[in-house]
């Protein structure tokens, strides 16, 4: 049976509706939102990784000095850079200043710092480092190993980047300068609530 004029043009009419399917699937405008909100360019993001799809983190419990536990449940609505730690870990201890002080300057934009030790020492390490280092502002909050693990956390310093969903949207591996303004902005646009 031969194909009518209808057939034929359906014929040719199907594969490229069928592009324009793919590139609508492909296009930024249809792109995962934080893509395009956490991505930076240049050496001093070189430990950044954006995630290509933003899924909510495995429940995990820190374990509070007063005996309590703080979950990333808890900071719903608001983004929340997750810092895990050691004492013994050099970077870490680079770092921890820098952190200690964006805490008060990301509060205001609706962005929580909270680091998370690995210490086997617990809250006497964190709280004899934090005395030392004269940290004034990051609550001690500590983790397992298996914790750890969970997260997939593979070295120290390992930064989550959470948007108020609670979703992670990147992370940081490795030393990173949390304090310079290109940092602090772009903290702020990655997982700062969105501004209507």
């Amino acid at each position: 049976m031969q194909d009518g004029p209808f057939s034929h043009h359906l014929k040719r009419t199907i594969p490229a509706l069928a592009l324009v399917g793919v590139f609508s699937l492909i296009s930024p405008a249809l792109a995962s939102d934080h893509q395009e909100r956490c991505e930076a360019d240049g050496k001093a993001f070189k430990a950044l990784t954006v995630n290509d799809t933003a899924d909510i983190p495995p429940e995990v419990a820190f374990s509070t000095p007063d005996g309590g536990e703080k979950t990333l449940a808890e900071f719903k609505g608001r983004g929340v850079l997750v810092n895990f730690w050691a004492t013994w870990c050099a970077p870490c201890v680079r770092e921890m200043p820098e952190l200690d002080h964006i805490k008060k300057e990301l509060a205001p934009a609706g962005i929580d710092v909270i680091a998370v030790s690995m210490d086997r020492g617990g809250h006497k390490a964190v709280g004899d480092f934090y005395k030392r280092l004269e940290i004034k502002n990051l609550e001690s909050l500590v983790a397992t190993a298996k914790d750890g693990s969970t997260l997939k956390i593979r070295g120290l310093p390992t930064t989550l980047l959470i948007d108020p969903k609670g979703r992670e949207v990147a992370r940081i591996v490795g030393l990173f300068k949390y304090e310079s303004p290109e940092s602090v902005a772009f903290l702020k646009r990655c997982i700062g609530p969105e501004r209507s």
